[in-house]
């Protein structure tokens, strides 16, 4: 038997939404003696609390660890959680090109009746997030994702046999709900399964174009299916969907803590002398109190991080720009004639008929094309987003290149996220001017097009940079802190295309997308500012500093290894 070792060790987590928990009267001490330390042979570390009481916790290079699971577990958990966001991507704008056969079979005319399928969609992200990455954080990532997309899976196939119009609100809203998950909870996923920023950063990049070339794809699918019926587009969504749901049922649970709650049920269930707790069972008053500061936390977040809130404004932005064309694209090149590599003879005969003519042309800026040819649009937004992907890459390469050679520059946080965005911002106005007044019937289609290339790499830039950077500066709270990320995007592109056709009406296709090309300007200096107040923003984050004294106790409890194997 080895001999026997007291010391001091923390033992639990201090209650991060309360500033004065070390003030209370009921406040846990952060540190008690405690006494030997042992393995249990399956990857968990046992420490004698007293003598009926036992703290369970991962052992130093527990496989059963996330961040210590093998590269093929690690690889087919981050696929298979990409698949789920790109899933609901897909289908926040997938019936954006098959609306108006919608309407016709359902006799249902209107301007804003065309908008709500997708607009309703959003309103289910505004609502899942609130509840999703909260639980995430409390039952666990795999139930929440599992259960969540179980029923997004259902939504869809309701969807694809709505009898009326209502009905397929209600559908379009349920599936907006429970495909907010992956969309808040997958950032969480990976954060527990990758600790070095380099590796979190690359593996996030992937979570940022499936959430960001999802609804890229969408309309893509329904222009090209429209020919078939509306709801064959929903039928081709459902395959995918499908197909994703078989792989989530083999995903694994992530969150550190859940896992070790489990083990803790298991010992307990298997000893009938000792008590089992985890760190986070030995403040039960803390527990107890906190299912609704868990609850709201996205909300709280988002009003009192100015990091959060900030980069959360910037990003709605974006994202509502998107579903912002999906409307304004066939306003701009659906219309006067069709395409081809030559003028038709109708267009030259309208200009003739005078200057009046020809600038009622320019104000309108169509160019005839059908639904097919308008979703194909759309792929320069693709390809500009995911030439996005090379450049983070690249600038990571630099990055590592510096910190390995010990430059300064490197200790900074915000140098390793933000320089990429602070290019992005530019590209985003760029291309928002380029499309407003290159799009007429003088100009060759393929002119306003191409600055989709643009427009795509500009707002994926930005998703990368900034979502990276908040899941860096929140790691375990990252899922809440995305959460009101989603929030806040999902409002603006709910609203967004709302405006789409009055603001074309009254200001023309050139002003009219111009006043999203200013509006994008005055974000521009959000990821500088970051970039020269960050550390001191993140210097008064309550929840920033809760992380480092979470990493502090977490890094003391290891320093200690256990003496021996030795059963209870």
């Amino acid at each position: 038997m080895a001999t026997e070792r007291c010391f001091t060790a923390p033992i639990g987590e201090i209650d991060h939404s309360d500033p004065n928990w070390n003030r209370r009267k009921d406040a846990i001490p952060s540190t008690i003696v405690i006494g030997k330390m042992w393995a249990d042979g399956e990857g968990y570390r046992l420490t004698r609390l007293t003598e009926d009481q036992v703290l369970v916790d991962f052992d130093h290079g527990s496989a059963r660890n996330p961040v210590n699971w093998t590269h093929g577990k690690k690889m087919f958990t981050v696929l298979t959680a990409l698949f789920l966001v790109l899933n609901s991507g897909i289908s926040s704008s997938l019936p954006s090109n098959v609306v108006p056969a919608m309407m016709r079979e359902f006799n249902v005319t209107g301007d804003l009746q065309k908008v709500l399928p997708t607009a309703v969609f959003l309103i289910g992200y505004v609502v899942g997030p609130l509840f999703f990455s909260p639980l995430s954080e409390t039952i666990g990532r795999r139930p929440v994702l599992l259960g969540s997309f179980t029923v997004f899976l259902l939504g869809t196939i309701a969807c694809t046999f709505a009898p009326n119009w209502p009905a397929m609100l209600v559908f379009r809203f349920i599936c907006g709900a429970m495909g907010a998950a992956p969309q808040t909870v997958v950032g969480g996923v990976y954060a527990d399964m990758f600790e070095t920023p380099r590796a979190r950063g690359r593996v996030m990049a992937f979570y940022m174009a499936a959430a960001s070339f999802g609804p890229i794809v969408g309309p893509i699918i329904s222009g090209c299916s429209a020919q078939y019926g509306w709801r064959w587009t929903f039928r081709i969504d459902l395959i995918l969907v499908g197909c994703s749901w078989l792989s989530s049922l083999f995903l694994p649970e992530t969150f550190s803590r859940v896992i070790v709650k489990k083990r803790v049920a298991i010992l307990n269930k298997q000893s009938s002398t000792h008590s089992y707790v985890s760190q986070r069972e030995l403040q039960s008053t803390a527990i107890q109190c906190s299912l609704k500061e868990t609850l709201t936390r996205p909300i709280t977040m988002m009003f009192t991080e100015p990091i959060i809130l900030f980069s959360g404004i910037y990003l709605a932005f974006a994202y509502g720009l998107i579903f912002f064309c999906f409307q304004a694209y066939p306003i701009i090149f659906e219309g006067t004639y069709p395409l081809t590599l030559s003028l038709s003879s109708e267009w030259i005969d309208e200009l003739s008929l005078g200057v009046w003519r020809f600038a009622d042309s320019i104000n309108t800026g169509t160019y005839g094309f059908d639904v097919k040819q308008t979703s194909l649009c759309y792929l320069p937004i693709g390809i500009g987003a995911a030439s996005s992907g090379f450049v983070s890459l690249y600038y990571d390469v630099i990055y590592e290149r510096a910190k390995a050679q010990g430059k300064g520059w490197t200790t900074i946080p915000e140098l390793q996220r933000l320089p990429v965005a602070c290019i992005g911002g530019p590209c985003l106005t760029i291309s928002l001017f380029w499309l407003g007044w290159t799009a007429n019937p003088q100009i060759y289609w393929l002119v306003p097009v191409l600055s989709g290339l643009f427009f795509g790499f500009g707002y994926q830039i930005i998703f990368i940079s900034l979502l990276t950077y908040v899941t860096d500066a929140y790691k375990i709270y990252s899922a809440s802190a995305l959460a009101a990320s989603v929030i806040t995007r999902s409002i603006l592109g709910a609203v967004f295309p709302l405006a789409a056709d009055p603001m074309y009406s009254a200001l023309g296709v050139g002003w009219g997308t111009s006043v999203l090309g200013f509006a994008s300007l005055a974000c521009i200096p959000i990821p500088v500012a970051f970039l020269y107040a960050g550390e001191w923003i993140r210097k008064r984050s309550t929840f920033c500093q809760q992380l480092l004294k979470d990493e502090s106790a977490t890094e003391d409890n290891h320093t200690t290894r256990p003496v021996t194997p030795e059963a209870v």
